[in-house]
């Protein structure tokens, strides 16, 4: 066993789950397994379990030996503060009780450790796919439509349980599980805790004014700093500060996240949105039940962020800058005139043959296509100065080469 494997168990949740109990004899139950980290950290974030009937929710950490947590430093480390769950193959630590432990050795049938690490090896995106041919049509089809089943049921459940922590305050809970979704998965737990410190009562009051739903959502979300320089920010913060005193808003401690998104998912853009979402439509889920159409529903979505949070999303950064000086040879052409007695043998006054190249080549250690960018042009046609200098991936300039002859008679 090593601890890729057992990742790949414990994110597929392949092992028994009946009657599970913690190695200090609680009742276990997994909501969820959590997402699986590539970073520094637990190995899992954003997990969800119950330990004898209490909810926890925070970050999962796997290891083949439960020793592992000591001998590698966890337990002084700040970033393990949130672990919730011990996940490991092996418990050769029973006395350590501080963290609930799982073991998993005892749940996985050791003649189904091998598949699971061909499964592991396996780059397809269903790692069985190759065997599902093997299954009667019937078969399979009955069991997508438990599959179907099965998440709808998990959903209801999720959401049901959102519901009765909110004294079956729907709204409030539709509210939460919208702002969960516009959260994506890496922001889904923030976004979730944004909400859940912000009414959407409270936010409804604000619905005719863009400016402090920003404020509000921006604010609690800790993305309003003092030492912005452009104004629209200033404002943002100045309108936060008066109404968070005026709710006694209490700012969250968990961060958004930036890192490996595509700039129109930064959570700034998200959450600008979100802010969008209840400016344009006020109470959005009296809406979305008395919608009697699905498009009607999809068309309250499709909202955009303001002008200064789109055009921002879109401004080129200066994080990759590199110097694009180059040298190219333009154009060059060999010729050769035939001499004229030998021409004149044919009766011809003057023959040349030549051969002529284009871009034939450059010199540079710019590391894109082509370093001559050139203005990209905008959606008119026209040049945009504006964009001078940035490469946004234009064709780069081909190589031509010409054969040719000149004949005089």
């Amino acid at each position: 066993m090593n601890e890729k494997l057992l990742q790949f168990i414990w994110l597929h949740q392949y092992f028994t789950k009946s009657s599970l109990t913690t190695s200090q004899g609680d009742s276990l139950d997994i909501i969820s397994p959590g997402i699986l980290n590539l970073d520094q950290g637990p190995d899992f974030s954003s997990a969800r379990i119950k330990i004898n009937g209490q909810q926890w929710a925070g970050n999962i950490e796997l290891h083949v030996n439960s020793s592992d947590w000591i001998r590698h430093g966890h337990n002084k480390d700040e970033n393990y503060a949130r672990v919730i769950l011990h996940v490991v193959w092996l418990n050769d630590n029973p006395s350590d009780a501080d963290l609930p432990v799982l073991e998993l050795e005892p749940r996985v049938p050791s003649h189904l450790i091998l598949n699971y690490d061909k499964w592991m090896m396996n780059r397809n995106f269903i790692p069985c796919e190759k065997n599902l041919h093997r299954m009667e049509k019937e078969r399979l089809d009955s069991w997508l439509k438990w599959l179907a089943s099965e998440r709808l049921k998990k959903k209801s459940i999720e959401v049901m349980t959102l519901v009765k922590g909110l004294n079956m305050n729907w709204e409030q809970a539709f509210w939460q599980a919208i702002a969960r979704c516009f959260g994506y998965r890496v922001n889904a737990d923030a976004f979730e805790r944004i909400a859940a410190s912000l009414p959407i009562n409270m936010l409804i009051r604000h619905s005719n004014n863009i400016v402090q739903l920003e404020a509000l959502l921006l604010g609690q979300a800790g993305l309003l700093r003092t030492d912005n320089a452009d104004e629209y920010p200033k404002m943002l913060h100045r309108e936060y500060t008066f109404l968070k005193k005026k709710y006694k808003l209490e700012r969250l401690q968990e961060p958004v996240h930036f890192l490996r998104m595509r700039p129109v998912n930064f959570p700034t853009i998200r959450l600008a949105q979100l802010a969008a979402l209840i400016y344009e439509n006020g109470n959005f889920f009296s809406k979305v039940l008395g919608a009697g159409d699905v498009q009607i529903i999809r068309s309250m979505f499709r909202v955009t962020a303001n002008d200064y949070n789109q055009n921002r999303s879109g401004r080129p950064s200066d994080a990759f800058i590199e110097n694009g000086s180059y040298l190219r040879l333009r154009s060059v052409q060999l010729g050769y005139t035939l001499p004229s007695d030998l021409t004149g043998r044919i009766s011809i006054s003057r023959a040349r043959v030549f051969i002529s190249a284009q871009n034939l080549f450059t010199i540079t250690d710019y590391s894109g296509l082509d370093p001559e960018i050139g203005l990209p042009q905008q959606g008119n046609g026209a040049r945009s100065v504006y964009a001078s200098g940035i490469d946004i991936g234009t064709y780069p300039t081909s190589k031509f080469y010409t054969f040719g002859l000149n004949v005089t008679f």
